[in-house]
């Protein structure tokens, strides 16, 4: 008999997860179908979200609520067991009565840990979660912990530490960042100066910290000494001078009891200082990482390591973890961060909570692991059963289909080889925030300047961010220094060879690094046909590959959003699944203002564009009347349309998500 649970992660990154007999089969985050980062939706909506992400997981497997055994979730906020136990009550009507499930508290980092054990496969192991900020425990909050597991018994707590508030670093107040007097924790101090940094998701404080990592590169220390994580004997930390460092550089104040970030400027140039800055706090971050975990090593016995929590997707970090520690075999959970925790829950409920025949009762999961998790492609199917064509159709786009997935792939790879950027979008996209060729915009590794156009003209994002590489497995090594056998979940960064790096250019940082993914002869998906189809071509064994989205937007989750894509970039053409649909003529598109009545009367290009804006001229012809180039006017446009200034008169609009109004506004009734 088929035992199924589902878990939720009911904090940021809010998530669900199916788990059937200890696997998991399907998962996804909420941002995917919100369309809003990090998931974070207005409160009277959360449940109905949730509600709608549920039963679209369920019904991708052909199952409904009452075919679940059992249900569990987890968050950051919860303080004690009796609030873990309620939980899963925010869902209202989703959790049927009695089947509801409970981690014991603190869940949080148990369930990034227990995500990251039973999926490597391993019968064994030290597991070290480590992340910004965990579960509340008492007045404070989990900073860095570890874990014991072997297989059929439960874990064993080796390290928590905790930090004596439970708070959160970077909160808005008064139109500031704000922090506390004392900072503590890895995670912490990693998050601060990325928020001083001025890297972070519009309008919150979420912090963008792959930015940090990737912008290290370009820097070098700004001192010898370590300014905000010492590390002590026996796998200790000491934060003692942190806050003081930060404002010492000019990075905060001490003012009404705590720390008010001074951080670089939207929209101000990146100085020397911001990168020797970001080189400072990668390098201490990682010593201090790898401190941790040489510890627990040494606690535990183990030479088998599994990680987890978001400090674990930085991949340069993982990278020397494996050259550097004393471990035999390293899994680091692919969704690293909060999402990752609905999959931990249900498998910790799975081998703990439930017995064979789905009845509560410990060790449910026997004592042999079930083997690794080998792909992530769980989200619910979104190309079969759907007339792409048609779809295209609506857009008045040119599609064709393929005979064949193959036949697809080799049409993509023929398009890449000569120069074009391609958005990859196959049926159920990746659980986690890599695009590992199911959600995937892909190009020619080695063309001079596509890195920039790249950035430039389909991400609208930084110049300086790198892009990873996706390779042929058996060819990898010939390419890439990888530190291991395989990186099929691009979670490590290592040196190209430098006799290769010519040929590559694109995906190779200022470091001579690359993170790199390298997909196996049976890879699940039709991503594999394109890598050889590539290879057949100009013999190169690797694409570039990155996330198909724009900057500040989830990863596309369905096809018009794919297409809608064509439509705010420049992509040249989109495959959805056996589909190819080509970009339209931008220069025909006749854009129109949202928003503003009246045109702007300013003087800037933007403002200009904006005021010829009407709906009736088209791109060209607006162009000629401003005197602007028209590739240049073009790109504005794009940008001005990602940030919700323009739209395209004439063009299908993608429907954002409905869910359920407040039923009334108490500020809209007198008294």
């Amino acid at each position: 008999m088929t035992v199924s649970i589902v878990g939720f992660n009911l904090s940021h990154d809010s998530s669900v997860c199916l788990v059937q007999d200890g696997r998991i089969r399907a998962a996804l985050a909420l941002e995917r179908t919100t369309r809003i980062k990090r998931g974070t939706v207005p409160l009277h909506v959360y449940a109905a979200a949730m509600a709608d992400l549920t039963n679209d997981i369920l019904a991708g497997e052909g199952l409904g609520p009452g075919d679940v055994d059992g249900f569990i979730a987890t968050s950051t906020e919860s303080r004690d067991a009796a609030e873990e136990a309620r939980l899963a009550s925010v869902l209202g009507l989703v959790v049927p009565a009695g089947r509801g499930l409970r981690l014991p508290h603190p869940g949080h980092h148990l369930a990034h840990a227990s995500a990251a054990f039973y999926s490597s496969g391993f019968d064994e192991a030290a597991a070290v979660v480590i992340d910004a900020y965990g579960s509340r425990i008492g007045a404070g909050r989990e900073r860095e912990s570890a874990f014991l597991f072997r297989f059929g018994t439960t874990p064993e707590v080796v390290l928590r530490e905790v930090r004596s508030e439970d708070r959160i670093a970077g909160r808005w107040r008064d139109g500031a960042i704000w922090l506390p007097q004392e900072l503590s924790g890895i995670g912490e101090i990693y998050r601060t100066i990325t928020l001083a940094l001025g890297f972070r998701e519009s309008a919150t404080t979420y912090d963008d910290a792959g930015k940090t990592m990737g912008l290290a590169s370009y820097g070098k220390r700004l001192s010898a000494q370590d300014l905000f994580i010492q590390t002590r004997p026996q796998g200790r930390l000491s934060f003692e001078g942190a806050a003081d460092s930060l404002v010492e550089l000019g990075l905060a104040v001490r003012q009404d009891g705590g720390l008010r970030l001074v951080p670089r400027p939207a929209g101000e140039p990146l100085e020397q200082f911001h990168r020797d800055l970001a080189a400072q706090v990668q390098e201490e971050f990682e010593q201090a990482c790898l401190h941790v975990i040489d510890d627990v090593l040494v606690r535990t016995g183990s030479r088998s390591l599994v990680l987890s929590g978001g400090c674990f997707l930085n991949s340069t970090l993982n990278a020397r973890v494996l050259r550097e520690t004393e471990i035999d075999r390293l899994f680091v959970f692919p969704a690293a961060t909060d999402d990752g925790n609905a999959a931990g829950a249900a498998l910790y409920a799975y081998h703990h909570l439930l017995d064979s025949t789905g009845s509560a009762g410990p060790d449910a999961g026997g004592s042999q692991p079930g083997p690794a998790l080998t792909h992530v492609f769980l989200g619910p199917p979104r190309v079969v059963g759907r007339d792409i064509e048609a779809l295209a159709e609506q857009w008045s786009s040119p599609a064709h289909r393929h005979p064949s997935a193959a036949d697809a792939a080799r049409a993509a790879a023929a398009a890449i080889a000569r120069g074009e950027i391609v958005g990859w979008f196959q049926n159920r996209a990746e659980f986690g925030p890599r695009a590992l060729g199911a959600r995937s915009i892909l190009c020619h590794p080695g063309l001079p300047g596509m890195k920039d156009r790249l950035n430039a003209r389909v991400k609208f994002r930084e110049a300086f961010r790198p892009f990873a590489g996706s390779a042929l497995a058996e060819r990898a090594h010939k390419w890439f220094d990888i530190p291991a056998p395989d990186s099929p979940f691009m979670l490590v960064v290592c040196p190209v060879w430098p006799a290769q790096r010519a040929a590559i250019s694109e995906i190779v940082h200022v470091d001579g690094t690359c993170r790199i993914q390298t997909v196996d002869p049976d890879a699940t998906g039709p991503f594999r046909a394109l890598l050889e189809a590539f290879e057949e071509e100009t013999g190169l064994p690797v694409v570039l590959n990155t996330s198909f989205n724009l900057r500040g937007m989830p990863i596309v989750e369905l096809p018009e959003q794919a297409i809608d894509c064509l439509f705010g970039s420049r992509l040249d053409r989109v495959f959805i699944g056996d589909v190819e649909v080509e970009a339209p003529d931008l220069s025909a598109l006749r854009p129109e203002r949202v928003g503003a009545a009246e045109p702007p009367a300013g003087s800037s290009p933007a403002d200009l564009l904006l005021a010829e804006a009407d709906g009736v001229r088209s791109m060209r012809e607006i162009a000629e009347r401003i005197g602007a180039d028209l590739d240049a006017t073009i790109d504005l446009a794009l940008d001005l349309r990602r940030l919700g200034r323009l739209r395209w008169v004439g063009v299908s609009q993608t429907p954002r998500p409905t869910f359920p109004l407040p039923q009334y506004d108490p500020d809209s009734y007198g008294d």
